[in-house]
C-alpha cells in the first residue's frame, strides 16, 4: 500500500479508530496516544495488509489499548475511568454512561458493532471469540441498554417485528440493522416505542460523528511526522 492509499484509508477510518479506542480507555489523552501509535504501527506494516483490511487495524488498536490500560495500577479493569472530558462527543459520553457497569468486553463488542459497523465474523477475530459468543454478548447488551433507557418498559413489544426480534437476539445482519436505523429515524411512526427510537438514534449519531477537531488536527500532524521520519530513515539508509 503506497502513501496515498494509506492516507486515504487511515483518514477515512480515523474517527472509528478513535471512538473504538475511547470506548476501551475512556480517556481522551490516552486515546489520542494509542490512536497515534496504531497509525504508526500500521504505517510500518502497510505492505502486509490491504486498504480494506480494517480487522488488522483494530487488532493493533486493541493490543495497544490493552497495554496502555495495564500500565496503570489505579485502573481496576480495562477501559473504565470517569475521565470524560467536556469536549468529548456528548453522544459518545452517553454511550459510555449506558455501558459503564457492563464488562469491558461487552462494551467493546457493542462498540465494534454499533459504531465501527464490523460484521460478526470480523468482530470475533478482533476480540478472539466465536461468532456464537459475539451474538450472545450483543443480545445481552442490547437488552440491557434498552432497559436502561426505558426503566418501565416491556421487552415483549419487539417480538411483533421480525427484524427487531433478530436484533435483540444478537443475530441481525448489518443490512437489517441499517434498515432498522432508517426505520427508527422516522419520527412520525406511531407504533415505534420511545426506547427503541432513542437507542437507534443514538447509534445513528455515533456512526456519523467525527472525532474532536483538535484531535483530528493533532493526528494529521503526527501522521505527517511519522511519514517524514520514515522517509529520512530510508534516504540515509541508502548511503550506509
Amino acid at each position: 500500500m503506497d502513501k496515498s492509499h494509506f492516507n486515504t484509508f487511515i483518514f477515512s477510518s480515523a474517527d472509528k479508530i478513535y471512538y473504538y479506542v475511547y470506548c476501551l480507555l475512556r480517556n481522551q489523552e490516552e486515546t489520542l496516544e494509542v490512536v497515534s501509535l496504531t497509525i504508526e504501527e500500521c504505517w510500518k506494516e502497510r505492505k502486509k495488509f490491504s486498504h480494506t483490511d480494517m480487522i488488522y487495524v483494530f487488532k493493533i488498536a486493541r493490543k495497544l489499548a490493552r497495554l496502555k490500560a495495564s500500565g496503570f495500577e489505579k485502573r481496576m479493569s480495562l477501559g473504565y475511568t470517569n475521565d470524560l472530558l467536556a469536549d468529548t462527543n456528548p453522544v459518545l459520553t452517553h454511550f459510555c454512561s449506558l455501558t459503564q457497569d457492563l464488562s469491558p468486553l461487552q462494551a467493546e463488542v457493542m462498540c465494534l458493532r454499533s459504531m465501527v459497523r464490523l460484521r460478526m465474523d470480523d468482530i470475533s477475530v478482533v476480540v478472539g471469540l466465536g461468532i456464537n459468543n459475539v451474538q450472545s454478548i450483543l443480545s445481552v447488551v442490547r437488552k440491557v441498554l434498552r432497559a436502561r433507557i426505558d426503566l418501565n418498559g416491556t421487552m415483549a413489544d419487539f417480538k411483533n417485528n421480525e427484524v427487531l426480534f433478530k436484533y435483540y437476539s444478537g443475530k441481525s445482519t448489518l443490512k437489517e440493522e441499517e434498515q432498522l436505523r432508517l426505520y427508527f429515524s422516522r419520527m412520525d411512526l406511531s407504533d415505534v416505542t420511545d426506547a427503541d427510537r432513542e437507542l437507534f438514534q443514538l447509534f445513528l449519531k455515533m456512526g456519523n460523528e467525527p472525532m474532536p477537531s483538535n484531535c483530528s488536527e493533532q493526528l494529521l500532524l503526527e501522521i505527517k511526522e511519522i511519514q517524514k521520519r520514515n522517509w529520512r530513515s530510508s534516504f540515509f539508509g541508502i548511503f550506509k
